[in-house]
């Protein structure tokens, strides 16, 4: 194909989607402006290198583990009674951003859970978590009723923080060396005995390793 037939294709698709836009009611337009923004969050995601990456302090990326593709692999649990808790995954907006997403609302009592087992390959030296976390837009959370957020490596609590506002917080730590070993990943929200609104999220959580010292 020439890439002036290419050009007319293009244009002929986007005419169409114009057409169809101008058919949608108010509230599928501002579905349809949640969804394109996150659609370019997507695209610099895949696009961007680390900042790490860019100043070569640390090599690229070997081995990602992508905690919301792998979602049908984790279990599910709370600590004590499952009543009130909700977990699932979906995009999420919080702060007017959306962002592919574990939900986790904690149960009326007790912790809520989503845990991930799996091997690092030997070839990878060392690992971070990275993600952010959130409250969906909508929640009338308040600094009474803040959701606790923990990540937990092996039954070690390696990071843990409050939440009491919509909006994504950045989240990177970085793991022990677990070349060739099982990890057992933990995922927690904790509503700290009043989870009213405590619409917890985890945006775009992995595992990402990095080449071994060579």
């Amino acid at each position: 194909m020439s890439t002036g037939d290419e050009l007319d294709g293009f244009a002929e698709i986007l005419a169409e989607i114009t057409r169809r836009i101008s058919d949608l009611n108010e509230e599928s337009l501002v579905r349809l402006s949640e969804f394109v923004s996150f659609l370019k969050w997507q695209e610099e995601q895949w696009r961007s290198p680390t900042l790490e990456e860019l100043d070569g302090s640390q090599p690229q990326v070997v081995w990602r583990f992508d905690l919301v593709e792998q979602f049908a692999s984790a279990r599910q649990a709370s600590t004590q009674a499952p009543a009130g808790m909700e977990i699932k995954i979906g995009p999420a907006s919080s702060g007017g951003e959306l962002r592919p997403a574990i939900w986790e609302h904690p149960p009326v009592a007790g912790a809520a859970v989503v845990e991930y087992q799996f091997t690092v390959p030997m070839a990878v030296e060392r690992l971070h978590f990275r993600g952010s976390v959130g409250v969906r837009d909508g929640a009338l959370i308040s600094d009474n009723n803040p959701v606790a957020f923990r990540l937990v490596i092996n039954g070690h609590k390696l990071w843990s923080t409050l939440k009491a506002s919509c909006r994504w917080d950045p989240v990177e730590v970085v793991l022990p060396s677990l070349a060739g070993r099982e990890v057992t990943v933990q995922l927690v929200t904790d509503g700290l005995g009043d989870a009213r609104w405590n619409w917890a999220v985890w945006g775009d959580p992995q595992v990402v390793g990095f080449a071994s010292a060579t």
